[in-house]
């Protein structure tokens, strides 16, 4: 007869079968102390990893970075006998001698020269500016139309806001093989809040102070644009339309040098109480 273990019959030729009842055999049962129910694994959800915010780590504004926009064979809008390159340029340098009081003010250019967006935000990531701004003069298809506007970071689904924004990333100096890389920027998280909060301190400050010297003026309003100039950069930044070159009465203002003046206390004083709001955090935080 096969060998019997345990309750079980083994054959050798074929697969192990119970031992029939009429051997007197009977199967050992395990005692209900012996039976546990394995319990099912507890599913483990790991949560998707989030950008940090920055706001939580109360960094100071020291270091400003102003980007006239612009410059050399880029002349930008034209009229009434005036490119936006050289009024850019002007109005950078005095919100510059505004701020430089109190904060470190650098400027991606300080003449008539091409700089491509590639390497202004170099630049600015260099210099390790804390705030990049740039600065832009308008022009709008309705003519009669005049306003300020301020632009962060963003995609957009307005086409005319589209438009504006391939006309100013022409001069980029990316490729093709940047697209990744540019296309990530756009979707960045971490310094939208940042840039947003700066662009509504800049926009509120345009449109308040020059509307006392401006009675029509309009306020557009802040906005977010895929602007090149502003991916690449790796602190909040901006880009402030201060006036519109397509009105003729606002280009006559623009050509006065005290509107100019205006134009940058205006800014100035946007991008300072922005900077006095985030450094009484830091320090209260320090």
């Amino acid at each position: 007869m096969a060998a019997v273990a345990s309750g079980l019959a083994l054959r050798p030729d074929g697969p192990v079968e119970r031992a029939p009842a009429s051997l007197g055999i009977v199967e050992a049962k395990p005692a209900e102390s012996d039976v546990t129910d394995t319990p099912e694994p507890e599913p483990i959800f790991v949560e998707e990893p989030r950008p940090i915010d920055a706001d939580v780590l109360s960094l100071a504004v020291r270091r400003i970075v102003i980007d006239p926009g612009h410059g050399g064979d880029d002349t930008g809008t034209t009229g009434s006998g005036l490119t936006e390159k050289e009024l850019t340029l002007d109005i950078a340098k005095r919100v510059r001698s505004q701020l430089e009081d109190t904060f470190e003010v650098f400027m991606t250019r300080e003449d008539d020269r091409a700089i491509s967006l590639r390497d202004r935000a170099k630049m600015a990531n260099d210099l390790r500016g804390d705030l990049f701004v740039s600065i832009h003069i308008n022009w709008i298809a309705q003519r009669r139309v005049r306003g300020v506007e301020t632009y962060f970071l963003g995609a957009t689904d307005d086409p005319s806001l589209n438009a504006m924004a391939r006309f100013e990333n022409r001069h980029s100096g990316y490729s093709m093989a940047d697209m990744k890389d540019l296309l990530e920027g756009v979707f960045t998280h971490m310094r939208r809040g940042q840039s947003e909060a700066l662009a509504a301190s800049v926009q509120r400050s345009l449109y308040g102070s020059l509307l006392r010297e401006n009675p029509d003026l309009r306020n557009r309003g802040v906005k977010q644009a895929p602007f090149v100039v502003l991916v690449a950069t790796e602190m909040p930044a901006i880009l402030a339309e201060v006036s519109c070159l397509s009105h003729r009465e606002e280009a006559q203002m623009l050509a006065r040098p005290l509107y100019r003046e205006h134009i940058a206390q205006a800014l100035s004083r946007g991008v300072r109480r922005y900077a006095e709001d985030v450094n009484q955090i830091e320090q209260k935080g320090s």
